[in-house]
């Protein structure tokens, strides 16, 4: 039995799935899209779609109208997304955690038959609908088929996030604008909670395989650099300053050797943190065997072993990372990683070991994963355990 088999198997049960009028049973990590693919299947099949993204166009989910349907699959075959689909490729890329979260509420609005009560469950969740600045008429939201028809003649999206809220205004026909004001929540925009999207994660996580292994080192911004003073090797290192998450400690500098014109990502047994903190903010020549305990919501630990090529590949896009060092023994090395997800204010936090020789040569390193937690909890997690 293969790796992605076996998986399926154990996490199965955590997992929502249908079978109805199907052979094979459809997977989804989300009841919310689950229920939606069950309402839009009544009327549209689509049970015998297996590629990752597609594009339906369901001629009876509202009366005297199409209706475009975006279903996403990831590379496991899990139903991830369900949407009605306002935007073409183009634009739908530029943000996807938010136009998905819109694709989502419009089509939940277009299979609903109580568009009160929706509005009301909105309101509660931080979600506001504007027409033109003012609060949405409920009339217009229970006429399918003018909004599908306002929808359709959309010229595209403007996306605001100010500090921690979002307003999302879809440019509609005759210069109208839709707007949706909603929290950067990741339980609001995911449409799951914190069980469900660390179930998402451990699967997609323990069976992710990088499509390409980018060989190429990182080169720095020379507008960054600075000559690090108190290295050993004088004018040769050099340091490409970043950003700090909360905590100076804790931050994604980057460390060069510098020989003639040329620059390179230090990896030194001299300079073991600089090292150390290079090879766990960006891909090195190395690559590693990460034996993850992943500690979920209720006590759940999940062990999974993946490479550090597929780990890098999976949150090397909407991740920011940065790391602080914490010990430095030969024997035990040890540090904190934070990957921040900005477009959903959450953080996944990982607490690195590894030894001086593993990092050397490209062995294991064990990782204590716990996720989607709430940024601000950082400061009084770092160093902590």
């Amino acid at each position: 039995m293969n790796k992605l088999a076996l998986s399926i198997l154990l996490i199965i049960g955590a997992m929502t799935m249908t079978s109805e009028n199907t052979t094979a049973q459809t997977l989804f990590y989300s009841p919310k899209v689950d229920s939606l693919y069950k309402l839009v299947n009544q009327v549209c099949a689509m049970d015998s779609i297996c590629v990752n993204d597609t594009l339906l166009q369901c001629a009876d989910l509202v009366k005297g109208d199409t209706v475009p349907i975006i279903l996403c699959k990831d590379e496991n075959g899990v139903v991830d997304h369900i949407g009605y689909c306002f935007l073409p490729d183009s634009i739908r890329i530029v943000n996807i955690p938010i136009v998905q979260f819109l694709e989502r509420e419009l089509l939940t609005i277009l299979t609903t038959k109580d568009i009160g009560t929706a509005l009301r469950a909105d309101k509660e969740n931080g979600l506001q609908v504007l027409l033109d600045d003012n609060p949405v008429n409920q009339n217009l939201l229970q006429n399918k088929k003018k909004l599908c028809s306002m929808l359709k003649g959309n010229s595209g999206i403007i996306i605001n996030k100010v500090i921690k809220d979002y307003c999302v205004t879809i440019l509609c026909l005759d210069g109208q604008q839709l707007s949706f004001s909603f929290p950067a929540d990741c339980k609001l925009i995911s449409g799951m909670d914190k069980r469900e999207q660390e179930i998402r994660l451990a699967f997609q996580l323990k069976n992710h395989i990088a499509k390409a292994i980018d060989s190429q080192m990182p080169l720095p911004d020379i507008n960054y650099l600075q000559l690090l003073q108190d290295s050993i090797y004088q004018d040769s290192i050099y340091v490409e300053k970043g950003e700090e998450f909360s905590i100076p400690q804790i931050n994604n500098d980057l460390f060069f050797f510098k020989n003639d014109s040329i620059y390179a990502l230090v990896s030194d047994t001299s300079l073991v943190a600089l090292t150390f903190s290079n090879a766990l903010l960006v891909p090195s020549a190395n690559h590693y065997t990460i034996d993850v305990k992943h500690r979920m919501y209720g006590f759940v630990v999940q062990d999974y072993t993946i490479d550090s090529r597929d780990f890098n590949d999976y949150f090397s896009n909407g991740y920011e990372r940065y790391f602080g060092i914490e010990t430095l023994e030969p024997e035990n090395l040890s540090g904190t990683m934070i990957l921040y997800n900005r477009d959903e204010e959450f953080i996944h936090l990982a607490y690195v070991t590894t030894t001086l020789d593993d990092l050397m040569n490209g062995g294991k390193m064990n990782m204590e994963l716990y996720s989607n937690i709430p940024q601000h909890n950082i400061k009084t997690l770092y160093g902590k355990r």
